[in-house]
Protein backbone atom coordinates (compact mmCIF):
# COMPACT_ATOMS: atom_id res chain seq x y z
CA UNK A 1 0.00 0.00 0.00
CA UNK A 2 1.43 3.35 -1.02
CA UNK A 3 1.49 6.20 1.52
CA UNK A 4 -0.96 9.06 0.98
CA UNK A 5 0.90 12.24 0.10
CA UNK A 6 -0.23 15.75 0.89
CA UNK A 7 -1.80 14.79 4.21
CA UNK A 8 0.26 16.03 7.12
CA UNK A 9 -0.71 14.99 10.61
CA UNK A 10 2.24 16.44 12.44
CA UNK A 11 2.40 20.12 13.47
CA UNK A 12 4.17 22.50 11.09
CA UNK A 13 7.89 22.87 11.63
CA UNK A 14 9.33 26.25 12.53
CA UNK A 15 10.50 28.21 9.54
CA UNK A 16 8.15 26.46 7.12
CA UNK A 17 5.08 28.19 5.74
CA UNK A 18 1.66 27.36 7.08
CA UNK A 19 -0.70 25.48 4.74
CA UNK A 20 -3.29 27.65 2.96
CA UNK A 21 -6.89 27.69 4.24
CA UNK A 22 -8.98 28.84 7.17
CA UNK A 23 -9.06 27.45 10.67
CA UNK A 24 -12.29 26.23 12.20
CA UNK A 25 -12.28 29.19 14.57
CA UNK A 26 -12.02 31.67 11.70
CA UNK A 27 -14.93 30.00 9.90
CA UNK A 28 -17.08 30.05 13.06
CA UNK A 29 -16.40 33.76 13.61
CA UNK A 30 -17.39 34.58 10.01
CA UNK A 31 -20.57 32.50 10.32
CA UNK A 32 -21.43 34.24 13.60
CA UNK A 33 -21.01 37.69 12.01
CA UNK A 34 -23.15 36.70 9.01
CA UNK A 35 -25.85 35.38 11.36
CA UNK A 36 -25.86 38.57 13.41
CA UNK A 37 -26.11 40.75 10.30
CA UNK A 38 -28.97 38.62 8.94
CA UNK A 39 -30.82 38.90 12.24
CA UNK A 40 -30.43 42.67 12.31
CA UNK A 41 -31.62 42.91 8.70
CA UNK A 42 -34.73 40.86 9.53
CA UNK A 43 -35.54 43.07 12.53
CA UNK A 44 -35.09 46.20 10.45
CA UNK A 45 -37.39 44.91 7.73
CA UNK A 46 -40.06 43.90 10.27
CA UNK A 47 -40.04 47.24 12.09
CA UNK A 48 -39.67 49.33 8.96
CA UNK A 49 -42.95 48.11 7.49
CA UNK A 50 -45.85 49.66 9.42
CA UNK A 51 -48.42 47.29 7.90
CA UNK A 52 -46.40 44.26 9.01
CA UNK A 53 -45.91 45.74 12.49
CA UNK A 54 -49.66 46.36 12.80
CA UNK A 55 -50.39 42.79 11.76
CA UNK A 56 -47.80 41.46 14.24
CA UNK A 57 -49.35 43.46 17.09
CA UNK A 58 -52.86 42.28 16.16
CA UNK A 59 -51.68 38.66 16.08
CA UNK A 60 -49.94 39.08 19.44
CA UNK A 61 -53.08 40.56 21.02
CA UNK A 62 -55.20 37.73 19.55
CA UNK A 63 -52.79 35.10 20.92
CA UNK A 64 -52.65 36.78 24.32
CA UNK A 65 -56.44 36.69 24.43
CA UNK A 66 -56.36 32.97 23.66
CA UNK A 67 -53.80 32.48 26.42
CA UNK A 68 -55.96 34.53 28.79
CA UNK A 69 -58.98 32.32 28.04
CA UNK A 70 -56.93 29.21 28.83
CA UNK A 71 -55.49 30.74 32.01
CA UNK A 72 -58.99 31.64 33.24
CA UNK A 73 -60.09 28.02 32.80
CA UNK A 74 -56.94 26.57 34.39
CA UNK A 75 -56.99 28.98 37.35
CA UNK A 76 -60.74 28.66 37.82
CA UNK A 77 -61.27 32.43 38.00
CA UNK A 78 -62.10 35.40 35.84
CA UNK A 79 -59.38 37.33 34.04
CA UNK A 80 -60.18 40.69 32.51
CA UNK A 81 -58.65 43.03 29.97
CA UNK A 82 -58.76 46.77 30.51
CA UNK A 83 -58.62 48.53 27.14
CA UNK A 84 -57.63 52.16 26.67
CA UNK A 85 -57.14 54.02 23.44
CA UNK A 86 -53.40 53.28 23.32
CA UNK A 87 -52.78 50.34 25.68
CA UNK A 88 -54.23 47.19 27.22
CA UNK A 89 -53.77 45.56 30.59
CA UNK A 90 -54.66 42.16 32.02
CA UNK A 91 -56.40 42.11 35.42
CA UNK A 92 -57.51 39.55 38.00
CA UNK A 93 -60.06 40.02 40.77
CA UNK A 94 -58.57 40.51 44.22
CA UNK A 95 -59.76 41.30 47.72
CA UNK A 96 -59.79 45.05 47.04
CA UNK A 97 -61.00 44.94 43.45
CA UNK A 98 -59.20 44.32 40.18
CA UNK A 99 -55.40 44.05 40.22
CA UNK A 100 -52.91 44.14 37.36
CA UNK A 101 -51.12 40.94 36.37
CA UNK A 102 -47.78 42.74 36.03
CA UNK A 103 -45.87 39.86 37.67
CA UNK A 104 -46.78 37.63 34.72
CA UNK A 105 -44.47 38.66 31.88
CA UNK A 106 -46.78 37.29 29.19
CA UNK A 107 -49.85 39.11 30.51
CA UNK A 108 -48.17 42.38 31.45
CA UNK A 109 -49.39 45.80 30.38
CA UNK A 110 -48.71 46.65 26.73
CA UNK A 111 -48.65 50.12 25.20
CA UNK A 112 -49.13 50.66 21.48
CA UNK A 113 -46.66 52.63 19.34
CA UNK A 114 -47.19 56.38 19.00
CA UNK A 115 -50.26 57.19 16.90
CA UNK A 116 -51.82 53.72 17.00
CA UNK A 117 -55.19 53.29 18.68
CA UNK A 118 -57.68 50.71 19.85
CA UNK A 119 -61.45 50.95 19.41
CA UNK A 120 -63.79 48.70 21.38
CA UNK A 121 -67.43 47.92 20.53
CA UNK A 122 -69.68 45.97 22.89
CA UNK A 123 -73.40 45.40 22.41
CA UNK A 124 -73.09 47.36 19.14
CA UNK A 125 -72.07 50.45 21.16
CA UNK A 126 -68.59 52.02 20.99
CA UNK A 127 -66.88 52.06 24.38
CA UNK A 128 -65.50 55.31 25.77
CA UNK A 129 -61.80 54.54 26.09
CA UNK A 130 -59.50 56.70 28.19
CA UNK A 131 -56.46 58.12 26.42
CA UNK A 132 -54.09 57.64 29.37
CA UNK A 133 -52.14 54.39 29.69
CA UNK A 134 -53.80 52.10 32.26
CA UNK A 135 -50.74 52.13 34.54
CA UNK A 136 -50.86 55.88 35.04
CA UNK A 137 -53.63 58.40 35.48
CA UNK A 138 -56.26 55.82 34.45
CA UNK A 139 -56.34 54.34 37.94
CA UNK A 140 -59.00 54.97 40.57
CA UNK A 141 -58.44 57.10 43.66
CA UNK A 142 -57.46 53.98 45.62
CA UNK A 143 -54.62 53.32 43.16
CA UNK A 144 -56.42 50.35 41.61
CA UNK A 145 -57.28 50.03 37.92
CA UNK A 146 -60.93 50.44 36.94
CA UNK A 147 -62.86 47.26 36.12
CA UNK A 148 -62.02 45.63 32.79
CA UNK A 149 -64.37 45.87 29.81
CA UNK A 150 -63.58 42.32 28.60
CA UNK A 151 -63.94 39.29 30.90
CA UNK A 152 -62.73 35.74 30.33
CA UNK A 153 -64.64 33.34 32.57
CA UNK A 154 -63.52 30.05 34.13
CA UNK A 155 -66.27 28.35 32.10
CA UNK A 156 -64.54 29.26 28.82
CA UNK A 157 -67.01 32.01 27.99
CA UNK A 158 -66.01 35.60 27.23
CA UNK A 159 -67.72 38.97 27.14
CA UNK A 160 -68.64 39.45 23.45
CA UNK A 161 -66.69 42.29 21.84
CA UNK A 162 -65.23 43.72 18.64
CA UNK A 163 -61.81 45.32 19.11
CA UNK A 164 -60.10 47.10 16.22
CA UNK A 165 -56.43 48.06 16.05
CA UNK A 166 -55.63 51.09 13.86
CA UNK A 167 -52.29 52.43 12.68
CA UNK A 168 -51.43 56.12 12.60
CA UNK A 169 -52.25 56.58 8.91
CA UNK A 170 -55.47 54.49 9.02
CA UNK A 171 -54.47 52.74 5.79
CA UNK A 172 -56.02 49.56 7.14
CA UNK A 173 -56.88 47.97 10.45
CA UNK A 174 -57.32 44.62 12.15
CA UNK A 175 -60.42 43.46 13.99
CA UNK A 176 -60.51 40.90 16.79
CA UNK A 177 -64.00 39.63 17.56
CA UNK A 178 -65.15 37.34 20.35
CA UNK A 179 -68.41 35.47 20.71
CA UNK A 180 -69.93 34.63 24.10
CA UNK A 181 -68.90 30.96 23.66
CA UNK A 182 -65.22 31.99 23.77
CA UNK A 183 -64.55 31.83 20.03
CA UNK A 184 -62.06 34.57 19.04
CA UNK A 185 -61.33 35.51 15.43
CA UNK A 186 -59.09 38.08 13.77
CA UNK A 187 -59.54 39.70 10.37
CA UNK A 188 -57.95 42.46 8.30
CA UNK A 189 -60.08 45.27 6.99
CA UNK A 190 -59.35 47.81 4.29
CA UNK A 191 -59.34 51.54 4.77
CA UNK A 192 -61.00 52.75 7.96
CA UNK A 193 -64.39 54.40 7.38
Amino acid sequence: MAPVTGLRLSPPRPGKSRPAGFTLLELLIVMFIIGMMSGLAMLTVGFGNPDQSLENEARRLRRLMGLTAQEAILQGREIGILITRDAYRFLTPGELGWAAMDADDMLRERELPQGWRLELVQDEQPADLAAAPPGGEGETEEGKPPPPQILFYATGEVTPFRLSLHSQDDSGFYVIEAQANGEIEMSHRGLAP
